[in-house]
């Protein structure tokens, strides 16, 4: 669920983002360690990588736009994290799990509630709809609601 400083950012940095060709993989604002942080998950659209240049300058970019914004959506002291969602990168709203059955990747889900003696199963997204998955495991077809997820990534084998 996104918060009210979460949604500002996003509707903020969406006009960056679309311009700049990226793809805004997840955004979230943050209390840790006493300090507060605003993490930014940015990759490159159509499986494609994004590099530390892209990176950097989207940082930049970024940072100085949030900063001469008036009003200030953030007027309090916090962390900008700026980063790619990395290899095993999680999966949290349902256009994730699409792009993971695009790129026909492994998926590893951990569930809330064990499902047929397992709370963790690895495999391949056989199909989706609006509130769930069927994903293709070792041990057969695994029907999943996302409600029934408590966390899921890639899992890229090397």
């Amino acid at each position: 669920m996104v918060n009210k400083v979460e949604q500002k950012i996003i509707e903020l940095i969406t006009p960056i983002v679309d311009r700049r060709n990226e793809l805004l993989w997840d955004l979230t604002y943050t209390k840790e360690g006493g300090q507060k942080v605003l993490r930014i998950l940015l990759d490159m659209p159509n499986h494609q990588f994004i590099t530390m240049a892209d990176l950097t300058a989207f940082t930049q970019e970024v940072n100085e736009f949030l900063d001469t914004s008036d009003p200030d959506p953030i007027p309090e002291a916090y962390l900008l994290d700026i980063s790619s969602p990395g290899a095993d990168r999680p999966l949290k709203h349902p256009w994730h799990f699409k792009w993971a059955q695009d790129s026909n990747e492994n998926i590893l889900v951990s569930l809330f509630v064990a499902k047929n003696g397992q709370k963790k199963w690895q495999g391949k997204i056989k199909s989706l709809n609006d509130t769930g998955l069927v994903l293709l495991t070792d041990h057969g077809e695994l029907i999943l609601n996302f409600d029934e997820i408590a966390k899921a990534v890639l899992d890229i084998q090397f």
